[in-house]
């Protein structure tokens, strides 16, 4: 099994008080950030949690994540629930819990497929071949989660004093797996921070808020395999101790497959 979904293993613990499936799972050490876990795998935790509901119907369109408390290593509690099930859409509620508290939860939209009329504005960014990029040598301090993912950055360097907070950047897990939404929604959080590309120093930085758009049908995840990924990322304004980031996510194929956004919590620059 995949270091990934070896971390996202479920034990099902019964009904909650209040109703709704429980599920227990555990932090992972290789998905550990400076302080808990890594704000994807959370997401992704989430996101399984919920698909792994006996009346789950369909497959990923929306998941709104708030991260509410810091994580501690061990173990943890997913609580979900049913808010309402049309005939083609679903809206679920995913909670996570510790120590008697909830530190993140997600709205997590599911959808039957569906057909019908397709047009695209987006395209795919121009970008080399992900094979002539070399990999990046991170200088950011250590985290295990970095170690998990094969990072080759185009434009967007971190701490490189560039001119925006854009970048551009090619990335698949580090030892391969065929891409699915669950995984996805890691990757959609593996950006480098936006404000950390612009300045010439690192300072902390915390997810708030956290929203992935799957945009891919089951064709567009075979596709993409275990293939590098191209995450085309943009940011508006940091201001009042917070900083956006919007990222499409491609396949090398040039398939759109998700669109993400974030707000993160920023703590004072070096030099104010």
């Amino acid at each position: 099994m995949h270091p990934f979904d070896t971390s996202l293993e479920l034990q099902s613990a019964g009904t909650a008080a209040g109703g709704g499936t429980v599920f227990r799972a555990h932090t992972s050490d290789r998905y550990r950030n400076a302080i808990g876990p890594f704000g994807g795998w959370t997401a992704a935790l989430l996101l399984k949690s919920t698909l792994a509901m006996p009346q789950a119907r369909g497959v990923p369109l929306a998941l709104d994540t708030v991260f509410m408390g810091a994580i501690d290593d061990g173990e943890l509690e997913t609580r979900g629930s049913l808010l309402r099930q049309n005939r083609t859409v679903g809206f679920w509620r995913a909670e996570l819990w510790q120590h008697g508290r909830m530190c993140a939860h997600a709205q997590v939209t599911l959808s039957v497929a569906r057909t019908g009329m397709t047009l695209q504005d987006a395209r795919f960014p121009a970008a080399p071949d992900p094979d002539t990029v070399p990999a990046y040598v991170n200088p950011r301090t250590p985290v295990p989660w970095i170690g998990q993912y094969v990072f080759k950055p185009i434009t967007g360097f971190l701490f490189s004093n560039a001119e925006s907070m854009d970048a551009l950047l090619w990335l698949r897990d580090a030892e391969p797996r065929p891409l699915d939404a669950i995984s996805l929604t890691a990757i959609c959080d593996t950006p480098f921070p936006s404000p950390w590309i612009r300045l010439a120093d690192q300072f902390p930085v915390s997810t708030v808020a956290f929203s992935v758009y799957f945009r891919a049908a089951e064709a567009d995840y075979t596709q993409a395999g275990e293939s590098f990924n191209l995450l085309d990322s943009r940011a508006a304004v940091m201001a009042n101790g917070y900083v956006d980031q919007f990222t499409n996510v491609w396949s090398a194929s040039g398939r759109l497959l998700a669109q993400t956004q974030q707000m993160l919590w920023a703590a004072s620059a070096p030099g104010g």
